[in-house]
């Protein structure tokens, strides 16, 4: 009886090893093939955007993903064959979420295959990885169907937050062939430095806020005096104004009051400026900029000559020479977070840092007729600076903060402009002067009066079209400050094997062109592009940090008011003795204060030495509890429940045992 039964348990056992095998495969078949995952990150990074299934939704021609990835690049450096399944399943996901339109192909470009030759022909970057020449890829090409190419030429994982918005754009592009058009006036070299080109022989350079707006829009170079923008243009770009015309300015003015919308960049001090001077002009006296007619006319001002510094927001510069590092907070260079962002506007409700420099201040005009909605502002912690402050080529950094005295009071950076408005040409559009003959014959003067009669026909004509009031309330985006375009600020380029790679270290990009494509009536891609930016600092540290560094400056100054008191008294010992013609001797009460203050000087140094220890406890204590919290804490709550949960199943047994033996008795 024992030995059968031994048979058919050890028959059991093996059935039950082989379904559990089977079941184990089975599990893992529909693990890879289930598309839900759970995203614990705080910006849900590995969870498609709204904004991507929007994109995906609107799509009404088939769009051919090929996905070039090299298997040996995988075998050979782990990470990218890591990264590669990652964008294979994004791909795959963005496939199923477009019902089909997205047709994704992995190719695998083998040295002197056919698949080789085509990566090459859509201008996929390729990488040795031999000494032979050998090359391996890992990019994208995509098409429609009227043969509209998009291509990712290599896929750095050092851009892995940003997959899904390059994905996205990608797709973006490819459904939305045709750009809307934005027209820009600048008087910042965005486009590049035309005079380095010169000196150099090396072509211009663009801004990187130029090259991340081309891959929405059409950008539309204006230059010169501008007499109309055109029909076709959505929005107008205007950066850092300076003197104007008044005929391109009635351009701008008449284009707003006809439904146009417009983005304005003045600074009171555009460090993008300064940092490029002309050769042709020398060095930057003003650094000022304004468009102080269309303002007023529009009911916004920026106050002039006056920079905005902030304590709470000021990012950390090193205010000491190369061999000796000093980090200050420097008040006219601010990072901007989401406590300084309106969330309830689209264009910063996602945003999560933005870096400025020597910004100015935005309010309302007096009598303006708009309403000003701030966009971005400062903390209270805020002061105004006068900008003859920052004309030096290096900056006080240490007097600014030194006397910095807070307002009590939030400026605003950027702002939405919005409501009615009149022109700021009343009489009309700008009259040309008519021409002078170019001597007193009879045909020049002929030719003048000819010009004159044509000038007024043309004003005549311009009259009729002018418009003086607004047709519907305009839709204006005003910000007092260049430099958040200038790529120092933002972004981290770098050159791989030729291809200009940018890491972007803040959403300044993204500020602009959520303003931008908001201002012409889309906000599909908004949401996106913002996602993964973002440093996570430990905001209570930077507290502790800051409260202890106001205390530590403070008796810094006043170390060094000392010091200075002091090597005053001893120069003027020195010049009476020189003017004696012999050499100065110190009397004993002299002697006594200088060993008095060496002693104080002493006692002061203990001090800040104190200041520094108890805020590198306090941070210390912070970083220990953190680190408890994300390390021991939680194991233990999980230990903690596991235990629990087995005590009472164990009594629960043990009660329901107890029941058992009592009901058979």
């Amino acid at each position: 009886m024992n030995a059968p039964f031994r048979r058919n348990h050890a028959f059991y056992s093996l059935v039950a090893l082989a379904a559990a095998a089977v079941l184990f495969v089975a599990v893992n078949i529909l693990a890879g093939s289930w598309t839900k995952r759970l995203d614990l990150t705080e910006q849900r990074l590995y969870t498609l955007s709204p904004g991507s299934r929007s994109v995906l939704g609107q799509i009404d021609e088939p769009i051919t993903v090929r996905f070039y990835y090299s298997d040996r690049l995988g075998r050979e450096v782990p990470a990218y064959g890591t990264y590669a399944t990652r964008v294979r399943e994004l791909l795959d996901e963005y496939s199923a979420l477009s019902g089909g339109k997205i047709r994704v192909e992995q190719l695998n470009p083998l040295p002197f295959s056919d698949e080789e030759d085509r990566a090459v022909a859509f201008g996929l970057q390729g990488v040795p990885i031999t000494q032979g020449g050998e090359q391996v890829y890992f990019g994208l090409a995509a098409t429609n169907s009227t043969d509209d190419e998009q291509v990712i030429p290599f896929l750095q994982p050092e851009r892995e937050r940003f997959l899904e918005y390059d994905l996205t754009k990608l797709v973006y592009n490819l459904a939305n062939p045709k750009k809307k058009v934005v027209a820009l006036i600048s008087d910042l070299p965005l486009e590049g430095d035309v005079m380095a080109m010169r000196m150099t022989g090396r072509p211009p350079q663009p801004w990187a806020i130029m090259e991340q707006l081309r891959a929405f829009f059409e950008m539309r170079q204006l230059g010169g005096e501008v007499s109309e923008i055109g029909d076709d243009v959505a929005v107008v770009m205007v950066v850092h104004p300076k003197n104007l015309n008044a005929q391109t300015q009635y351009a701008i003015d008449q284009f707003v009051l006809k439904g146009g919308r417009a983005i304005v960049f003045v600074d009171p001090n555009s460090e993008a400026e300064r940092s490029r001077p002309n050769p042709m002009r020398g060095p930057v006296e003003d650094a000022s900029s304004s468009l102080d007619p269309l303002m007023k006319a529009w009911g916004v001002e920026v106050v002039k000559g006056r920079v905005l510094g902030d304590r709470l927001s000021a990012r950390k510069v090193n205010a000491g020479g190369s061999s000796r590092i000093q980090a200050v907070d420097y008040v006219a260079w601010l990072t901007l977070r989401p406590s300084n962002f309106d969330t309830s506007d689209p264009v910063t409700a996602d945003l999560n840092l933005v870096n400025v420099a020597s910004t100015g201040i935005v309010r309302k005009a007096e009598g303006g007729t708009t309403e000003i909605k701030p966009l971005i502002h400062s903390s209270p912690a805020s002061m105004e600076i006068d900008a003859a402050e920052f004309a030096a080529p290096v900056p006080d950094v240490l007097g600014l903060l030194n006397r910095f005295q807070s307002q009590n009071k939030a400026e605003t950076i950027a702002a939405r402009v919005q409501g009615p408005v009149k022109t700021a040409f009343p009489d009309g559009p700008p009259k040309k002067e008519p021409p002078k003959p170019a001597s007193d014959s009879e045909e020049d003067k002929k030719k003048a009066e000819e010009e004159a009669k044509k000038i007024e026909a043309d004003h005549a004509k311009a009259m009729e079209r002018h418009v003086a009031q607004s047709k519907q309330p305009v839709n204006l985006i005003v910000v007092a400050d260049t430099d958040i375009l200038d790529d120092r600020f933002w972004v981290n380029s770098q050159d791989f094997f030729g291809q200009r790679m940018q890491v972007p270290t803040a959403n300044n990009a993204d500020f602009v062109a959520n303003a931008i494509e908001n201002l012409t009536g889309s906000n599909d891609l908004i949401g996106l592009r913002s996602r993964g930016t973002s440093s996570r600092p430990f905001e209570r540290v930077q507290v502790l940090q800051r409260d202890a560094e106001q205390q530590f400056r403070a008796k810094e100054k006043e170390l060094q008011d000392k010091l200075k008191d002091v090597e005053k008294k001893l120069a003027d010992i020195r010049n009476q003795g020189q003017g004696q013609g012999a050499q100065a001797i110190l009397t004993p009460e002299q002697q006594r204060s200088i060993d008095q203050f060496r002693t104080e000087m002493v006692a002061t140094r203990k001090e800040l030495r104190d200041v520094q220890l108890a805020l590198r406890k306090d941070i210390d204590r912070l970083q220990s509890v953190v680190q408890f919290v994300n390390i021991g804490l939680i194991p233990i709550v999980v230990a903690a429940f596991a235990i629990l949960l087995g005590l009472w199943r164990r009594s629960r047994r043990r009660r329901g045992r107890s029941r058992t033996a009592a009901a058979r008795a």
